[in-house]
């Protein structure tokens, strides 16, 4: 049996519509074309927000296609890369786009070596193959990047490339303003099913070393900027590096910013690490 991007079945067209009217893209007729993908890349990043409340409060992502869609699409919350790129994986299939998804790792230095715990899709046209990844806590590429080795790509904020490392694979490059090159991630093209990531998506969820279930971290863009919560921070990240930074005093203050930019609202009790309530 040939491997198929879509494990399951596809969305029904109310699923497809509910999802497209959360990207604010409502009543669009979306063709499975790279300005398709362009489009859906783009509001998913600014109207879907990274969030790991789940993780912080010891609930462990089933990454099945209803608890998903349910939780991000029907409850306005986002999630993790497992939860945002699964979920995003099954839109794109069932719009008709020939997705393979990858495993990958993130690479702030060649060594030590992190394990895979990053999942991102390829989006093939004929011989084209572009990688469209939503599901990242930080500045990261805003459009799909053609993967084609040392072609460099610019997103209107940063510049990107490919290039092959005997170990990693294909190891992508990140070049933000006033900065030189740095390493974001590695993957190989080995294709992975919607289970492959279950064991990867726990371990973020519950290892004692995953720095997911230890403190808050959001992320949605902007045209020109990223917004970012990490501990008790809120910041606006633009031209490559952070711009404005405000103190979260306390969980009351926290509720307001999570509704204000990231549009959530949560029913867990909110609180700062390391600091008392008001």
């Amino acid at each position: 049996m040939l491997y198929q991007g879509l494990s399951g079945r596809p969305m029904t067209e109310h699923q497809i519509n509910l999802y497209l009217r959360r990207l604010q893209l409502g009543g669009r007729q979306l063709k499975p074309d790279l300005n398709g993908l362009r489009l859906l890349q783009n509001t998913h990043l600014r109207f879907i927000p990274y969030e790991n409340f789940d993780c912080l409060h010891g609930k462990i992502a089933t990454l099945r296609h209803s608890d998903m869609f349910r939780k991000i699409i029907l409850h306005n919350r986002g999630g993790i890369c497992f939860e945002l790129n699964g979920l995003y994986n099954w839109l794109l299939c069932s719009l008709g786009f020939t997705v393979t998804s990858f495993a990958a790792r993130f690479i702030d230095k060649l060594a030590p070596y992190q394990l895979r715990r990053h999942r991102l899709l390829c989006v093939s046209f004929g011989d084209e193959r572009y990688i469209s990844d939503v599901g990242v806590v930080k500045e990261s590429p805003r459009v799909p990047l053609l993967l084609e080795e040392e072609k460099i790509q610019d997103d209107g904020v940063s510049s990107y490339k490919f290039t092959k490392y005997p170990f990693f694979g294909w190891l992508l490059w990140q070049k933000e303003p006033r900065k030189p090159w740095k390493t974001v991630l590695g993957f190989t093209e080995e294709p992975q099913l919607d289970k492959d990531f279950i064991l990867p998506s726990f371990w973020c969820d519950a290892h004692p070393d995953s720095p997911f279930n230890k403190h808050k971290l959001l992320s949605i863009f902007r045209e020109d900027c990223n917004i970012n919560i990490n501990r008790n921070y809120l910041k606006f990240y633009l031209g490559g590096r952070v711009k404005y930074r405000y103190l979260i005093k306390n969980g009351q203050e926290l509720k307001s910013v999570l509704w204000e930019y990231f549009g959530v609202s949560l029913d867990y009790p909110l609180h700062n690490e390391g600091m008392d309530e008001e």
